[in-house]
């Protein structure tokens, strides 16, 4: 999955860095969240920490983040879940990589609820990849593995007070696609539909896999048994899993009794496959839809969002104008932009929390400017103006 650090100065680039990509649970206070995560009018975005009980009675604890609509009632849950890039960087993974896709799905209605599984960000326990191989990828097992967090974190958040008991879609992305896929072969009562996006497992390098037989040998044992709609979408130039394998996935899930529609997007970007976490919402939502409102699922707007209205920053380049539009037009979260008046400027998202893209922006920024410049500071925060700037 990308994770995204952008500092330019006058159009040349100064870094980028490129990441691939229960029973109870426990709610940050109120003024707290507001203060490290953004707001959205008709929106409710906090962090989740979700204590579970996997199928052998082990205790975990699930790294998780709620974004839903700021109403009263019970709202449909969309679990969502990612992919890996099977090294110690799963570690640094946070919910919020999945902030665009989480309001999406809550702007039409549901309680969209990020779930990192276990040995990802503050998650407890092992990856799912532990004790495999490249020759011996075990995706059977991770299967299983995947299959114990997400039914497990269901129960937990239908425990919430927000959350439908008996109304769930789940999403996943990559790894988390193939996760899901298995989830959904033991057809978890209340879970309506699922939905796949550029899934697979065993990619460690574009164009290579492995046990690729395995794999889809494993998908066609969840087309067995599973009875669930799904929705597979994968992107023209997915450079981890192509639509070609996806196709064959699909197949062999469709060929053994699993009801399956199949999507491909036009390209994306340079890889398609992030397109759920990259992609803005018009890329992928009317197919989305189109899937849910045939299942009679909910997918009619519920909350609107305005349109950020920022000044951009005095005395910017062509290329920091237009880094500043691409910025306010993200729904990715938690986000900060920063510069300093000679021109320099970084921004960055998918952070934790808004006081650390406020610190990574910043730094990104003073890697942008010249030796006796003046120092870069916080210029937005998410889609508010920081408070020096206020006053000014």
């Amino acid at each position: 999955m990308r994770q995204l650090f952008i500092a330019l100065r006058n159009g040349t680039l100064v870094f980028a860095a490129i990441l691939l990509g229960a029973t109870s649970a426990s709610v940050a206070d109120e003024n707290r969240t507001r203060q490290v995560n953004e707001q959205l009018d008709g929106l409710v975005r906090e962090p989740l920490s979700l204590k579970v009980t996997l199928q052998d009675g082990r205790q975990a604890t699930l790294d998780a983040f709620v974004t839903r609509p700021n109403k009263s009632g019970r709202f449909p849950i969309a679990l969502i879940t990612h992919g890996t890039n099977g090294d110690a960087s799963d570690r640094k993974l946070n919910p919020n990589r999945f902030s665009s896709p989480a309001i999406a799905f809550a702007r039409h209605g549901y309680a969209a609820v990020v779930v990192l599984r276990q040995g990802y960000g503050k998650s407890t326990g092992d990856n799912e990849y532990v004790g495999g191989t490249c020759k011996s990828p075990r995706h059977a097992r991770a299967g299983k593995v995947a299959r114990d967090n997400l039914t497990a974190a269901l129960k937990a958040i239908r425990d919430q007070p927000w959350a439908s008991r008996d109304q769930t879609l789940l999403v996943g992305m990559s790894s988390g696609g193939f996760g899901v896929l298995a989830t959904g072969a033991l057809n978890p009562p209340g879970v309506q539909a699922v939905i796949n996006f550029d899934g697979g497992r065993g990619a460690p390098e574009k164009g290579r896999f492995c046990d690729q037989n395995g794999l889809i040998n494993a998908v066609r044992s969840y087309g067995q048994t599973a009875h669930i709609p799904t929705l597979w979408i994968y992107s023209t130039n997915d450079k981890s899993f192509s639509p070609t394998l996806g196709r064959k996935m699909f197949d062999s899930y469709r060929q053994a009794g699993g009801v399956a529609e199949f999507f491909q997007t036009a390209a994306f970007e340079d890889d398609g496959h992030t397109i759920l976490i990259s992609a803005p919402e018009s890329f992928w939502w009317q197919r989305v839809a189109l899937f849910l409102k045939n299942n009679k699922l909910s997918n009619e707007e519920l909350v609107t969002l305005s349109s950020a209205n920022l000044s951009p920053p005095d005395n910017m380049s062509l290329s920091g104008y237009d880094a500043f539009k691409e910025y306010l037009a993200m729904q990715s979260y938690e986000k900060a932009f920063a510069t300093n008046v000679e021109g320099a400027w970084g921004w960055t998202t998918w952070a934790r929390t808004q006081e650390e893209a406020a610190k990574r922006a910043i730094t990104l920024c003073q890697k942008g400017r010249k030796k006796n410049e003046t120092e870069c500071t916080l210029y937005a925060a998410g889609n508010q103006m920081a408070a020096h700037e206020k006053s000014h």
